[in-house]
């Protein structure tokens, strides 16, 4: 049994390992960090959406009017329309921009809402 401890070539071997997998470790964390940013960034404007919604919601069908609204950085647009298929209805198309990555990302919603009760 000898004594002998780690050559220079297996430590210099070692030290390029751990350097690459520090190097790859970094690069997900900046990537893993502007991924969880932009997912805070589209949960924020699903919310400003649902929001608008059951404001529309809450509204009477008489004076239900389209519209658009900017909060912070998320700009909203909904286009309020009477289906002719269904007299007694609302159809409200939103559509919510918001800022992802180095551009812009929108998301549209298509509800429809019953005036029914309202025309009775």
């Amino acid at each position: 049994m000898s004594n002998r401890g780690f050559s220079l070539i297996e430590v210099v071997v070692a030290m390029v390992i751990l350097t690459v997998g520090v190097l790859a470790l970094a690069a997900s964390a900046g990537a893993i960090s502007r991924l969880s940013a932009e997912g805070g960034r589209s949960s924020e404007a699903a919310t400003v959406a649902s929001s608008r919604l059951e404001r529309l919601r809450a509204t009477t069908c008489a004076n239900m009017v389209s519209g658009s609204a900017t909060s912070g950085p998320i700009s909203e647009v909904w286009r309020v329309t009477t289906p002719s298929a269904a007299p007694f209805a609302r159809e409200i198309t939103l559509v919510v921009s918001y800022p992802y990555g180095r551009g812009t990302r929108s998301a549209t919603y298509v509800t429809e809402i019953s005036c029914a009760a309202q025309a009775g």
